[in-house]
C-alpha cells in the first residue's frame, strides 16, 4: 500500500469517528495528514480485535483521559460498530476501579448525552439480593477464574493485614459484583482493565492481569492490543511502557 492509501484509509477512520475535515482541532500545516496516516491508520485500523471489541481500550483510555468531546464521538462510534448501548456505561463503570469515580461520571455523562440524542434507553439492573457471604464466595470464584495461583499473592494476600483491609472489599465489590454485572463479559471486562492499566501506568497490575486475561480466551496478540489501542488517546510512550510490561510478563510466565 502507497502512503496516500494509508492517509485515506486513516481520514475514512477518522471521519467514521466523528471528526471531520472542518473540525479546527485539525486546523494546522500538515497536522491532519500526520494522524490520518499514523493514528488513525496505521494504530486504528489494525484488525487484532473485532469492531465492536476495538473500540473497549479507546472508550476506556478517553475516560482516564477525560476528555468529553472526544468521548461523545466514540461512544457514537462504538454504536456504529455494534457495541451494545449497555456496554457503553458498563465500560466506564468498570473503569472506576482503576481511575475512581470523577473520571467514570463525566464519561457516563458523555455517554447519556448520545443516548438521549439517539433516543436510547437503558434497561434497569435486577436488584442484586444475595447476601454478603455469597458476594465474598462469588467474588473468590471470578479471582480465582481470572488469577489462577496468582490469586492470593501481593497485595491480595490476606497475610498483610494493611494491603487486604482495602483488597478484601475489592474481592466483594469488585469480583463479586462488578465483574458480574451485566452488559460487559468477563473477557470484555479483562480488555477494560488492560486498557484502563495501560493509561494510568499500573505496571504491577497490568503486569497481573496480562497473564490473567490468558486464562478467559484473549490471545497474547489481543492483550497487547488491548494497550495498543490506547496509544492514539493516552500518548505512545505510556502504551509502549505498558507493551514492555506486558511482554515482560509473557516471557516471566513462560507463554
Amino acid at each position: 500500500m502507497s502512503r496516500e492509501t494509508n492517509k485515506t484509509a486513516g481520514s475514512e477512520l477518522r471521519r467514521a469517528m466523528g471528526q471531520d475535515d472542518e473540525d479546527p482541532g485539525l486546523k494546522a500545516p500538515g497536522y491532519t495528514a500526520y494522524i490520518d496516516e499514523y493514528y488513525y491508520h496505521s494504530i486504528g485500523n489494525r484488525r487484532i480485535l473485532n469492531a465492536s471489541d476495538r473500540v473497549i481500550p479507546v472508550l476506556t483510555a478517553l475516560c482516564f483521559r477525560g476528555s468529553e468531546t472526544a468521548t461523545e464521538r466514540m461512544v457514537k462510534f462504538a454504536l456504529d460498530s455494534g457495541l451494545r448501548p449497555q456496554a457503553v456505561p458498563e465500560i466506564f463503570i468498570q473503569a472506576a476501579l482503576y481511575g475512581g469515580l470523577p473520571k467514570t461520571e463525566d464519561a457516563i455523562s458523555s455517554a447519556n448525552r448520545v443516548f438521549a440524542e439517539r433516543g436510547i434507553s437503558l434497561p434497569e439492573h435486577p436488584e442484586d439480593k444475595r447476601s454478603i457471604e455469597q458476594m465474598d464466595a462469588d467474588g473468590t470464584k471470578i479471582m480465582e477464574k481470572l488469577h489462577g495461583q496468582q490469586q492470593g499473592s501481593g497485595y491480595a494476600s490476606p497475610e498483610n493485614p494493611i494491603t487486604f483491609s482495602l483488597y478484601s472489599g475489592a474481592i466483594r465489590h469488585g469480583y463479586g459484583q462488578l465483574w458480574m454485572r451485566p452488559g460487559l463479559d468477563l473477557r470484555q471486562r479483562v480488555i477494560v482493565a488492560i486498557a484502563g492499566f495501560t493509561s494510568a501506568s499500573l505496571h504491577d497490575s497490568l503486569r497481573r492481569f496480562a497473564i490473567s486475561a490468558l486464562n478467559v480466551g484473549l490471545s497474547k496478540d489481543e492483550v497487547a492490543e488491548a494497550a495498543i489501542q490506547t496509544a492514539p488517546w493516552n500518548g505512545v510512550p505510556i502504551a509502549l511502557n505498558g507493551l514492555k510490561v506486558i511482554s515482560d510478563a509473557f516471557d516471566d510466565a513462560g507463554v
